[in-house]
């Protein structure tokens, strides 16, 4: 069982969420109670969407499948709903949708734009792979890991050489490269950690509902 918790700190978030994702024995098990009590409010574009790049990325999403990544969600639904009157982004977001929308589309964004700088970072050396006078792949494996390859470059730091090669085959067998990388990723301040997407992620939903509201006071 995996355990994601993360601080909240504005009153429309509650002060402590802790996400728990079972196995897939324990959710079979867990099933009929839990259909009872899970609500999702998204539209139904808006599940499609995210179910999608769910998918895409459910390998990076700390090792989650689809069926988690979609739990996570009717859990931050349960737990944003309105609670308290004073609230004041109730005026603007009664039910809560504008932020569920707007922190899930932050959190999957940050991963695709992770994604696309690695890939760009890699860009030339999958040119010169796929060029190469040999098989791409075959390519790859003498450069980066034997040793006695003719195609093998010494010059580059063992680490280094292991992470070129992992996302190349990525790339190159058109599959998901990893969001670890600190190579491609060091640019731009390293891979992001769970806890810094989610701060990001409320941040963005902080700011919408802030703008929404000060455009619903100028209006009045």
């Amino acid at each position: 069982m995996m355990h994601v918790t993360s601080k909240m700190n504005h009153p429309r978030f509650s002060s402590l969420r802790t996400i728990h994702f079972a196995t897939a024995e324990d959710k079979n098990a867990t099933a009929s109670r839990k259909s009872g009590r899970d609500q999702v409010t998204i539209s139904q574009e808006g599940r499609d969407r995210l179910e999608i790049t769910a998918d895409k990325f459910e390998d990076q999403l700390s090792s989650m499948t689809k069926d988690e990544f979609m739990d996570m969600l009717k859990h931050w639904q349960d737990e944003n709903q309105p609670k308290l009157e004073v609230d004041p982004y109730q005026k603007v977001d009664p039910d809560g949708s504008i932020a569920n929308k707007v922190y899930f589309e932050s959190y999957l964004g940050q991963l695709i734009e992770q994604e696309e700088h690695i890939r760009n970072y890699y860009a030339d050396a999958y040119k010169e792979a796929v060029s190469a006078p040999i098989d791409a792949l075959a390519y790859i494996s003498g450069k980066y890991l034997c040793e006695w390859s003719d195609y093998y470059d010494p010059d580059i730091p063992a680490a280094e050489r292991k992470w070129t090669y992992l996302q190349l085959r990525a790339m190159l067998t058109d599959t998901d490269v990893a969001l670890g990388d600190p190579y491609a990723l060091a640019s731009v301040g390293g891979a992001k950690t769970v806890d810094e997407l989610d701060a990001i992620a409320r941040q963005a939903v902080k700011d919408t509902l802030d703008a929404l509201l000060k455009e619903r006071e100028g209006d009045s």
